[in-house]
């Protein structure tokens, strides 16, 4: 009987008449772009740098600062200056009898008070080349922190297309597992059919029951892992765990190998990682010359205008000053050196990790070309064998109803069946993916998706 197999397909009727909502490959890559905190951070990173960079460019500008103090001495006493004489001297230098006597005064500061305000320019002149060297290190920042979003993004979208060509070629294997379970639904009925005509035993009839109510067990279990599979997209596109998601894409049956030359030298040539380690290289060198700039002579100008004011004593004043300095470094115990040796060290390790990470890219690629490689061949050899398993069930069938083959025969060959679509489907989705790891691996992720989309 029908009824097993019509309770699951009422179980699916009822799951899709909720709310769906169907995403392309396409679309779930730039849900993911747009929804993955990682690459929220990582953009946040990339305009800091950019306002670091607008920084750096104002040190080229004078800057313009004002200042103001005012100052009251409650408590302080009056300044009294006493008198004194003074001999008078004549044009000779010599004492007369004649004296000048000042009879003393007293200065009245009780209460005193303090006014002093003013507005400074200084001018940097020449500082041996320190902000043009941290204006090439701020573009170098801004750059290494566009790599590193690139980057970030090319793991999103790797792991999206991981997470969505799994579900489209689950999606078709149970599809495939539902027309198996139909299989055993038909072969169950006629072998009840030919039990109740004596034709057979009743121990046949049951290897059959037990298949399917195994198959029917198999069927749940693997709802239950494709509703998992759809919260796990859910979750990397930024949409409820709960929605009933479902892909519009499906798996190609007749892919083609795609082109693979000139793999490393590309994958030097565009990968984010090497052109991160590259710009670190780039402000090793800068840093060094920075940290040098400081042994130069270094000119700054300043310009000023103040007010004074000291009420009762000092009527307000203003004073206008205009003034340059100039700093020469003569002797320090051959620190420059020192800095100069630590900055050359840092350049090289920076280097050696460079080289260094050039062998693992290299190494990382040839086995994307191998998996690329492999995943396509596993596919020919998968649609071989869907396609013996295809005539070996249509043969051992049509025996069956002849009476040559057993009902085990029947079974052997539907789970061969089975496990050769599985395995196709599988070989299909791997090969989608081996073909995102391969362009991610060559630094053209960017490109080929630019190129899919154009081409839908």
């Amino acid at each position: 009987m029908m009824k097993y197999y019509i309770s699951i397909i009422c179980l699916l009727v009822g799951y899709s008449g909720m709310a769906q909502q169907k995403v392309s490959l396409q679309e779930s890559r730039q849900m993911a772009l747009d929804y993955n905190k990682t690459l929220k951070v990582a953009k946040l990173k990339h305009h800091e740098a950019e306002s670091q960079k607008k920084e750096a460019r104002t040190a080229y500008l004078p800057k313009i600062d004002g200042s103001a103090s005012a100052l009251y001495l409650p408590s302080m006493d009056d300044i009294n200056i006493p008198g004194f004489e003074l001999s008078v001297v004549d044009g000779t230098g010599n004492a007369t009898n004649q004296v000048v006597g000042f009879p003393g005064m007293t200065i009245g500061t009780e209460k005193m008070r303090y006014y002093n305000g003013q507005v400074a320019m200084n001018v940097p002149i020449y500082l041996g080349g320190k902000i043009r060297f941290a204006n090439k290190m701020a573009d170098k920042g801004v750059e290494i922190a566009e790599q590193a979003y690139q980057l970030q993004s090319d793991e999103v979208i790797y792991n999206t297309d991981n997470a969505y060509w799994s579900l489209v070629a689950f999606k078709e294997q149970l599809t495939v597992a539902y027309k198996y379970f139909e299989m055993l639904d038909s072969l169950e009925q006629q072998m009840k059919d030919m039990y109740e005509l004596g034709l057979t035993p009743k121990s046949e009839q049951l290897i059959v029951t037990v298949q399917k109510n195994e198959a029917q067990l198999n069927l749940l279990k693997a709802e239950n892992a494709y509703k998992v599979m759809k919260m796990n997209l859910c979750q990397i596109i930024g949409l409820d765990l709960n929605s009933n998601v479902d892909v519009s894409d499906s798996l190609n049956l007749d892919p083609e190998l795609i082109a693979i030359s000139n793999s490393v030298e590309q994958a030097f040539a565009n990968r984010n990682e090497l052109k991160m380690m590259d710009g670190q290289v780039a402000i090793s060198e800068l840093q060094k010359k920075s940290a040098m700039s400081a042994y130069k002579p270094q000119i700054g100008g300043q310009v000023s205008y103040g007010y004074m004011e000291i009420p009762d004593l000092v009527d307000g004043q203003t004073t206008t000053q205009v003034a340059a300095q100039l700093s020469i470094p003569l002797v320090h115990w051959r620190e420059k050196k020192h800095k100069k040796d630590a900055a050359r060290l840092r350049t090289e390790q920076a280097r050696l990790q460079l080289d260094e990470t050039k062998e693992f890219v290299q190494l990382e690629v040839q086995q994307y070309i191998i998996g690329v490689k492999e995943a396509y061949e596993a596919i020919l050899l998968a649609r071989n064998n869907k396609d013996e398993a295809e005539e070996s069930l249509e043969e051992v069938t049509a025996s069956f109803e002849a009476g040559l083959n057993t009902t085990t025969d029947v079974l052997n060959s539907q789970a061969a069946w089975l496990s050769a679509n599985a395995e196709l489907l599988n070989a299909l989705a791997t090969y989608e993916v081996a073909k995102t790891a391969y362009y991610k691996g060559i630094g053209q992720l960017n490109a080929e998706l630019r190129s899919s989309s154009t081409n839908q």
